[in-house]
C-alpha cells in the first residue's frame, strides 16, 4: 500500500465518515480518498483496508523512530504581538471587558495578530520551557466574539517543510509562575482567556478540542488539583464530551503523579435544551453571571443582560444566582474539600512553626540578657581593680583577646 498523505484541500469532502458535516474543515481526508482520514471532531482515524497479497501470510508493519518535535522561531511570535487595533478577537475582549482587563489577558497568553485573514488572531502554544510548538490562526467576529469558519496553523502559513507538530495545552507557560494555584481546563482557547479575566483564582488552560485531553499533554500537571469543564455536547453529536472527559479524568488521576482531576457536571446537569443545542461552554455562563461591566475612557458601561432594566432580577436571574453557587460543588465538591483540608493543615503547620520560632527567640533573648549581665559584672570588676593590674583603659581592654587569655588563665572570675 502506498504512503498515505493528508489532502490540503479539506473542503472537497462534505461529510466526515462519522456523519458530521465537514463545513468547519475538521475532517482531513487522505489524498485519493473520500471517506478515509482523520476527524478532529470525533478523534477517529479512518484507514483504508489493507489487502493481503501474501496468501494468508502475516503482513509486517515497519515502525520508525519518533521524529523530534518541531518549534517555531521566537522572533515570529514577537513579531505578532502588535496590530491589536486590527485584531477582531482582541477588539471583542476590549469591548466586553474594557481595555485594561483585556490587554492584561492578551499579554499573559501572548495572543498574536495574523495577516492570514483580515482581523485574524493567533493562539500560541507555548510549553512550560518557553518553546513555541506552533500557533493556531483563527478568525472571530469582533462584535459577538463568535468563531468564523476559518482556521489554520502558523507553521502551515510559513510553509515549514517536514514540520512535526506536537501540541501542548494552551496556556502551559503560565504554570511556572505559580506552583500552588488551582488549574482549570476547558476546550477552547477563547474560553480560557475569558475565564481568566472573570475567574483569576485559577490558571486556565485549553485543550483546543474535546480530544486534546491527552496524557502526554497533561503530564505537566503533576502535583496539581485540576478541574475540568467540558463543553455542552449538541444532541446527536458523539462522543459526549462530559462522558469522555469523566472517563479520561480517572485515568489521568492514576497516571500523573500526585495529580487529582475533577470533572464539573454543572453544565450537563443544569443546561436547558436551547443551551444544549447552542453547545455553550463555561465562559458563556460566566459572562451572563459575573460581569457587571465597567467604564473606561473608551468604553461605555456593559450591563449584564440577565439583570432587568429596573434593577430587579427576574425569575431566571434568581435561579442562576442559586445555581452558580453550586458550580464547583457537584463533582468537584470532594476535591474542593480535600484542597481546603490541605490548606488548613498547611496553616496549622505554619502556626506551629511560628510558635516554635517564637519560643526559640525567647530563649535566645534570655541567654543574651544573661550574657549582658555577666559582661556588666566583669566591666565593673575591671573598673574597680584594673588600675592595680596595670591596665590604663579597663573597659577598652575588656574587648581585646589579651584580656580573655590573661583574665581566665589566672582563674579570676
Amino acid at each position: 500500500m502506498e504512503n498515505l498523505r493528508f489532502d490540503k484541500i479539506r473542503s472537497r469532502v462534505k461529510y466526515c465518515p462519522c456523519g458530521k458535516s465537514n463545513r468547519d474543515g475538521k475532517f482531513v481526508p487522505y489524498e485519493g480518498f473520500e471517506d478515509k482520514g482523520y476527524c478532529h471532531s470525533c478523534g477517529e482515524t479512518f484507514l483504508p483496508k489493507i489487502e493481503n497479497d501474501h496468501d494468508g501470510q502475516n503482513v509486517k508493519f515497519v515502525s520508525f523512530p519518533p521524529r523530534p518535535i518541531s518549534f517555531v522561531d521566537p522572533s515570529v511570535l514577537e513579531a505578532s504581538l502588535k496590530g491589536y487595533d486590527q485584531n477582531n478577537f482582541v477588539l471583542f475582549l476590549q469591548t466586553r471587558f474594557g481595555k485594561a482587563n483585556a490587554m492584561k489577558a492578551v499579554e499573559a497568553y501572548k495572543v498574536g495578530t495574523s495577516k492570514r485573514w483580515p482581523g485574524a488572531n493567533i493562539f500560541w502554544q507555548i510549553d512550560p520551557e518557553g518553546k513555541i510548538r506552533s500557533g493556531k490562526i483563527m478568525l472571530y467576529n469582533p462584535s459577538t466574539g463568535k468563531r468564523q469558519n476559518k482556521n489554520s496553523w502558523v507553521h502551515s502559513a510559513l510553509k515549514e517543510v517536514d514540520f512535526n507538530l506536537n501540541q501542548c495545552l494552551f496556556g502551559s507557560h503560565l504554570l511556572k509562575y505559580d506552583s500552588y494555584k488551582r488549574v482549570a481546563i476547558v476546550e477552547s482557547e477563547k474560553t480560557a482567556i475569558i475565564a481568566s479575566i472573570l475567574k483569576p483564582e485559577f490558571i486556565w488552560l485549553a485543550t483546543g478540542g474535546k480530544n486534546g485531553l491527552q496524557p502526554d499533554r497533561c503530564g505537566i500537571l503533576a502535583h496539581r488539583k485540576v478541574f475540568l469543564f467540558p463543553d455542552l455536547t449538541k444532541p446527536g453529536d458523539k462522543p459526549n464530551c462530559f462522558e469522555m472527559w469523566t472517563e479520561m479524568a480517572k485515568g489521568l488521576s492514576e497516571e500523573i503523579a500526585d495529580a487529582s482531576f475533577y470533572v464539573s457536571d454543572y453544565l450537563e446537569t443544569n443546561a436547558t435544551e436551547k443551551e444544549r443545542n447552542q453547545g455553550l461552554d463555561i465562559a458563556d455562563y460566566f459572562l451572563k453571571w459575573e460581569w457587571e461591566g465597567e467604564k473606561n475612557e473608551e468604553n461605555e458601561v456593559i450591563q449584564n443582560h440577565f439583570i432587568a432594566e429596573d434593577g430587579n432580577r427576574n425569575e431566571r436571574n434568581e435561579k442562576d444566582e442559586a445555581l452558580k453557587k453550586n458550580l464547583f460543588l457537584s463533582r468537584v465538591k470532594k476535591g474542593r474539600l480535600e484542597m481546603l483540608n490541605e490548606q488548613l493543615s498547611e496553616l496549622k503547620w505554619k502556626l506551629s512553626e511560628r510558635r516554635q520560632r517564637s519560643s526559640y527567640l525567647k530563649t535566645r533573648l534570655e541567654i543574651v540578657k544573661f550574657q549582658a549581665k555577666q559582661y556588666e559584672q566583669i566591666r565593673r570588676f575591671l573598673k574597680n581593680t584594673g588600675r592595680n593590674m596595670g591596665i590604663k583603659r579597663p573597659t577598652t581592654f575588656l574587648k581585646t583577646p589579651e584580656f580573655t587569655v590573661k583574665y581566665w588563665k589566672n582563674g579570676e572570675s
